[in-house]
């Protein structure tokens, strides 16, 4: 009987796996992607075809993994790979990192893995955020709770044995100086350590994009 139940649990979970991976390829497929731009750049740092997830209310988790591909080729999670045919006779050129950098042509910033230069960053970055926010009319009560979830999530960030693993991105316009920074930590996932893009909610703008697939 208990083994039974188990079998049906874990099928059951399988099938939910299924269905989800399924919808999310599909809503690829047919034109549903979201694309996360930063408010103040307007750089397209990341999309909705990565698995994803929110984190207290400021802090969105993208997970990516390290892939080689053609130059320039782009391929979203949960579609098929492009079809594109290279002229015979050359040498395809080859690139790797991780895929969500290399798609949204993310720019590495390695000053910032100087402790005080992120420091000053995020205090700055934070107060444009806030004033932002208060010229949308946020309440000060929701000022005050995205202030205290940011607090937590820097301190966070910046526990030594943490902040030195950590790699920093921008995004690629003529204005990232102006965006938020993409903060890349890999972590360990069953047998193999992914790279998670972490970007602050509240410095993103949400953008419908029609997928040509």
């Amino acid at each position: 009987m208990e083994l039974t139940f188990h079998l049906f649990y874990y099928c059951t979970v399988f099938q939910l796996f299924i269905v989800f991976e399924v919808a999310r390829s599909l809503s690829v497929l047919f034109g549903k992607m979201i694309i996360y731009r930063d408010l103040f750049s307007g750089d397209e740092l990341c999309s909705d075809t990565f698995p994803m997830k929110l984190v207290n209310d400021v802090v969105f988790e993208f997970t990516g993994k390290h892939v080689v591909r053609k130059l320039g080729e782009v391929t979203l999670e949960g579609a098929n790979p492009s079809a594109e045919e290279f002229d015979e006779g050359t040498e395809e050129q080859m690139e790797s990192g991780i895929d969500i950098v290399l798609n949204h042509q993310l720019m590495e910033m390695p000053m910032y893995q100087d402790i005080k230069i992120f420091k000053d960053w995020i205090k700055e970055y934070m107060k444009k955020l806030v004033e932002k926010m208060k010229s949308d009319g946020e309440s000060e009560e929701s000022i005050s709770k995205f202030k205290k979830n940011m607090q937590e999530y820097v301190t966070s960030l910046l526990k030594k044995d943490r902040f030195k693993e950590l790699q920093f991105f921008s995004g690629p316009g003529e204005n990232a100086a102006e965006g938020q920074l993409a903060i890349v930590e890999y972590r360990q996932v069953s047998d193999t350590e992914q790279p998670v893009v972490m970007l602050i909610k509240q410095g993103l703008v949400v953008e419908k994009c029609r997928n040509l697939h």
